[in-house]
């Protein structure tokens, strides 16, 4: 007959526990409209959220599957002339938090000037390659100035790059 083998006790370890939350920001986004019908709408609300700005914001609206705002995030802020780091992880986890279909990412340029520099393009590059692999479309790219008339679809000026 064997002995009976004692059975020591295992420290346990606590693993983190995650929960992925989507927080209602106090303050709502007044829009006029809703939907996002085409690239004017699409800048008259990212003017709304990050227009008048002093800083470079970048912010992202997540659209359903019937082009309606369902929500919108300020994933970074820069400075005057640029946003140092953009770190695309923040952007699509808000999205998924979000439940959104696609999105619109839009900046801000307080200079006046809404012409994107060469870092937009490629920031804009690499956000639409990671969002490609979630099945998350990047719609437009639009850049806004103080003045609501002036900014830049890369949509419409044929400067979204493809991927």
């Amino acid at each position: 007959m064997e002995p009976i083998k004692s059975f020591r006790r295992q420290p346990t370890h606590a693993i983190p526990v995650y929960e992925v939350r989507l927080v209602q920001s106090r303050r709502p986004l007044r829009l006029a409209e809703e939907c996002i019908a085409d690239p004017p709408s699409a800048a008259r609300a990212l003017h709304a959220l990050i227009g008048l700005t002093d800083r470079e914001h970048l912010a992202c609206l997540f659209v359903n599957g019937n082009n309606r705002i369902t929500g919108a995030h300020i994933a970074a802020v820069g400075g005057q002339h640029l946003i140092g780091a953009v770190d695309v992880r923040v952007i699509l986890r808000a999205a998924l938090a979000a439940c959104a279909s696609s999105l619109v990412l839009g900046h801000n340029h307080p200079s006046g000037d809404p012409a994107p520099s060469d870092q937009d393009l490629t920031t804009t590059a690499h956000i639409m390659r990671a969002a490609k692999i979630l099945t998350i479309p990047m719609l437009d790219h639009v850049i806004v100035t103080r003045d609501p008339s002036c900014y830049h679809s890369m949509l419409d000026r044929g400067t979204l790059p493809r991927t």
